[in-house]
């Protein structure tokens, strides 16, 4: 049976999960234990157990995940080939159901940013903020005996889905500010959304951008609070400190944003 490589077939939930427990058999067998992959992109809202039933989404091409997050922890145990290992199971998967083999796809990686800290050193942000334990907890969207996936921080998908903003994108970001509407109850403002994103998300370089570019987010972060305003639920809620776990990030982190959320709700 050949391969494809690009996959053009719309995947619902249900056949994501009969990939994802074919793909998880294989993985188990390759690894001898539970991996685990960091996704973002489209898949997140079909997959969430949260976000799945708020989100408009029901179809995804693929799922968006970060290889060199996956290749950097097994590097630290001194394996040194296990993303041509996972792409292997991967494209076993794929031909299996015959759908193209980037239904797992990392391309996007190209375009992640990286990071310098205190220090100097570069690191990537995204995998460091999703990896904190109160993400895995909150966001793990499938587990089984030999795969675990892990969306990104909810901050970050939202960053990420406003680089492109189109399609399905502003949909995607809806469900992701609801949700954080139906956890802690914050009650989204252009400004505190830009102030929540520049915040968590500085290594998208947005102290860099040009005047065009900034206004060109400013108005997309207008029409995703709008866009919540038209399709909320008028629920009123006041954003408490031991709540705000939804966002993620360190505790310094959350201190910072949670000061600047209370100056709108307070």
């Amino acid at each position: 049976m050949s391969t494809i490589s690009h996959n053009e077939v719309q995947l619902s939930r249900s056949t994501l999960l009969t990939l994802l427990n074919d793909l998880q058999s294989r993985t188990l067998l390759e690894f001898h234990t539970q991996i685990r992959i960091f996704i973002h992109g489209g898949a997140v809202m079909i997959l969430h157990p949260s976000l799945s039933t708020s989100s408009t989404r029901r179809t995804t091409r693929d799922i968006d995940y970060i290889r060199r997050a996956f290749g950097h922890e097994w590097r630290k145990r001194g394996v040194y080939d296990a993303e041509q290992r996972l792409q292997a199971c991967i494209n076993a998967t794929a031909r299996k159901f015959q759908v193209g083999t980037d239904w797992m796809n990392a391309d996007p990686d190209v375009a992640l940013p990286f990071a310098r800290d205190s220090k100097g050193r570069i690191y990537d942000p995204i995998y460091h903020d999703s990896k904190q334990q109160n993400n895995i907890d909150m966001n793990t969207v499938y587990e089984a005996p030999g795969l675990r996936l892990i969306s990104v921080t909810m901050f970050w998908g939202v960053a990420l889905k406003l680089v492109r903003y189109k399609k399905e994108d502003p949909k995607d970001i809806v469900a992701m500010l609801k949700h954080g509407t139906k956890l802690n109850g914050v009650q989204w403002t252009p400004t505190l959304m830009e102030d929540w994103i520049k915040e968590l998300c500085w290594p998208m370089g947005y102290s860099q951008y040009h005047p065009q570019q900034l206004e060109e987010l400013k108005t997309r972060i207008r029409d995703a609070v709008r866009l919540v305003n038209m399709s909320s639920d008028d629920q009123e809620g006041l954003v408490r400190a031991n709540e705000f776990r939804f966002f993620g990030g360190s505790d310094v982190s959350r201190s910072r944003l949670y000061a600047k959320a209370a100056c709108h709700f307070l």
